[in-house]
């Protein structure tokens, strides 16, 4: 109905989606029936992130490896973990920089046996620990096999499937 009040999506050619208040202002009958909404303006669009894989926030040990003698590895834990990529808690003291590459090493504890999987990953950036937190370095996977993306994608989904059944997602 005229007046009516809702949100509206829209995805560019760049696969960019935006979301935005809206209300109907119109109908017309041409070739086909058309709606006419309110544009609030693109300084009123908020973007929508999009994930082309499953990531779930999960604890899984996680070992940093440089590609170029740049930094000492160290171990870590992941606070998400994605077929694509990762974010892992850094130490204290770390000399990892946003664009670097490294290897990372991870231990996925799938229901059957653990997984030991090495990755090369770029570091997208670093994000600076608030409060006494640490800084987080979200990590994105250069080549993975497929083998690799699988496990990836089973331990992601069988993590949601088990917050789920915990009542947490």
């Amino acid at each position: 109905m005229v007046g009516t009040k809702f949100y509206a999506h829209y995805t560019t050619k760049d696969k960019i989606t935006y979301t935005f208040h809206t209300e109907m202002i119109d109908r017309k009958k041409e070739q086909i029936p058309l709606l006419i909404l309110s544009f609030p303006g693109e300084t009123n669009l908020e973007k929508i992130q999009r994930r082309e894989l499953v990531r779930v926030e999960t604890a899984i040990d996680a070992s940093i490896h440089p590609t170029e003698f740049q930094f000492q590895p160290f171990v870590a834990i992941t606070s998400d973990v994605s077929a694509g990529g990762c974010a892992v808690i850094m130490p204290e003291r770390h000399q990892l920089k946003a664009g670097m590459e490294v290897d990372c090493w991870m231990v996925l504890p799938l229901k059957e046996q653990h997984k030991y999987i090495n990755h090369k990953a770029k570091v997208i950036r670093i994000i600076k620990g608030e409060n006494g937190k640490r800084d987080k370095a979200p990590l994105q996977f250069l080549r993975i096999s497929e083998q690799d993306k699988r496990n990836m994608l089973r331990f992601c989904f069988d993590e949601q499937l088990m917050l789920k059944k915990k009542g947490l997602l």
